[in-house]
């Protein structure tokens, strides 16, 4: 059996665990697969790489530019409103009020702050341990549990946010995976459709309240220390709310509104509106109404410092853009070579199509665990995983076979965010940790376990959607198993 085709994924694999650098190895991946597909000489590998694959995968397609803009745009989106200090005073507003358990009211508010911050996972990280640090170093809150309050925010929120730093990259790798498989499919409704298929995410932020509203403390946690009295954070900058509320509600109402104006034909519909060629042209343009609208609320006394921040949070986002347009190289490179023929023919055809998305989501939760990337746990991962399953699901009804595609996005998002949320590698997980105030390898330790248990739910769940359950019950069924299972234990802490 010729395992030439596997060369670019084991060499895009390989360098992450060696390198940690997702956007570097897989570039070397398209490098190694210029060099399959042209011959040794370098010149034509090079003309290969940048002609046939990765210059016409960036301007052929208006939904892979308008990725590359709207993700620049809600980078410096993130940041200004970061760097505003509007959400330090809703946080603050929300303790003013006397209660009788402070506590469990500040965790629940810095739960309902992270999934406000929908928009990016790592400006989620970094501004509420920024902003909620002083607030539970003085209620005596470990600096533990809160980093485990906003890591469980951040990436889970971003990937199943229809509006985020995550949605463009999302929806143009889904866009290049069908594509490289003849399969042409409007990517905003599979995304949609996906998300009840992404029992991971959605778990892991049912599991939240659940554990702060019986102050569920296992393994690590229950050892976990709040700081010393001297040792406490200062209160960061606050003014007013809607510095940082009036962005985030253009942005909200101007996205929808756009797609539903730009779509095509003469009869208009919601249906239609989000399947329409019109969406990556509308996310733009939302985009940047929202990036004005965050600078005119920005503080007037720093608006000078504004077009900085702006510039820092676009390049942020500049090694993920990387690795997206290497998950768009490798896609057609994959094609080119045969992949998906080849593992097919090495899984053999007894394997049933509805087992795929289990399969991929531990896979995917393997891969970005030990790598620490989501994105680039997606992007090498979803290239492969769509054709793959296209050549399984051939002989099925067009309903199920599009249930199936779905379960996969599902499975490639959430095993890819199961690493971004716990791996000791992960940007997210450390920024998270030292935002919040604690060292890493203690974030991590006390955080696995709640990931684990999630893990385990979405592994039940996808098993359940392999014996013909829909996406939505299972994950429905697990939810409702998780909330009995925490609700019935006693509490473990005040």
């Amino acid at each position: 059996m010729d395992l030439i085709p596997l060369i670019p994924p084991i060499v895009a694999l390989a360098l992450i665990l060696i390198t940690r650098q997702a956007a570097l190895s897989l570039f070397s991946a398209t490098v190694a697969g210029a060099f399959l597909l042209a011959g040794p000489s370098p010149v034509l590998a090079m003309r290969c790489l940048f002609e046939d694959h990765l210059f016409p995968k960036i301007g052929a397609s208006n939904w892979n530019l308008s990725a590359i803009i709207f993700t620049f745009t809600l980078g410096a989106f993130a940041t200004l409103l970061e760097k505003g200090g509007g959400f330090t005073t809703i946080l603050n507003r929300l303790l003013a009020n006397k209660s009788q358990d402070p506590k469990k009211k500040l965790l629940f508010g810095v739960y309902g702050l992270g999934l406000l911050c929908f928009f990016d996972g790592l400006a989620n990280a970094v501004l509420l341990g920024r902003v909620a640090r002083p607030l539970t170093d003085s209620l005596r809150i470990s600096r533990q549990f809160l980093a485990y309050v906003i890591d469980s925010t951040s990436a889970t929120v971003a990937c199943v946010a229809f509006i985020s730093t995550w949605i463009a990259a999302q929806l143009s790798v889904i866009k290049e995976s069908l594509e490289t498989a003849s399969f042409d499919v409007n990517p905003a409704a599979l995304f949609f459709h996906s998300i009840p298929a992404n029992p991971y995410c959605l778990l892991s932020l049912i599991l939240i309240p659940l554990v702060i509203f019986k102050a569920w403390e296992i393994g690590p946690m229950k050892n976990a220390q709040p700081v010393p009295l001297d040792e406490q954070a200062k209160k960061p900058e606050a003014n007013s709310p809607w510095l940082a509320l009036l962005p985030l509600i253009v942005l909200v109402t101007t996205l929808p509104t756009f797609i539903y104006f730009w779509q095509d034909g003469d009869t208009w519909s919601w249906q239609n509106a989000f399947i329409s060629d019109g969406v990556p042209y509308a996310m733009v343009a939302a985009g940047f109404v929202a990036l004005t609208a965050a600078y005119l609320c920005f503080p007037k006394s720093k608006r000078t410092e504004a077009p900085q921040h702006m510039l820092d949070g676009a390049a942020s986002l500049f090694p993920a853009l990387i690795i997206l347009i290497c998950a768009w190289t490798l896609g057609s490179m994959f094609k080119s070579l045969g992949t998906a023929d080849l593992l097919k023919t090495m899984l053999g055809d007894q394997i049933s199509p509805m087992s795929v998305p289990l399969v991929i989501f531990l896979i995917g939760a393997v891969m970005s665990f030990m790598t620490g990337t989501s994105w680039g746990t997606f992007g090498l991962l979803m290239p492969m995983a769509l054709p793959l399953v296209l050549k399984f699901g051939i002989d099925l009804p067009e309903d199920e076979l599009m249930s199936l595609i779905s379960m996969t996005i599902g499975a490639v998002f959430g095993g890819a965010v199961f690493g971004d949320h716990c791996s000791p590698f992960s940007d997210t997980t450390i920024v998270s940790a030292l935002a919040s105030g604690c060292s890493p390898t203690s974030h991590v330790a006390t955080q696995l376990p709640y990931a684990l248990i999630a893990a385990t739910g979405a592994t039940i769940s996808y098993a359940l959607m392999w014996f013909g359950l829909p996406a939505w019950l299972s994950t429905a069924i697990l939810a409702a198993a998780l909330a009995a299972i925490v609700l019935s234990r006693k509490t473990t802490s005040s």
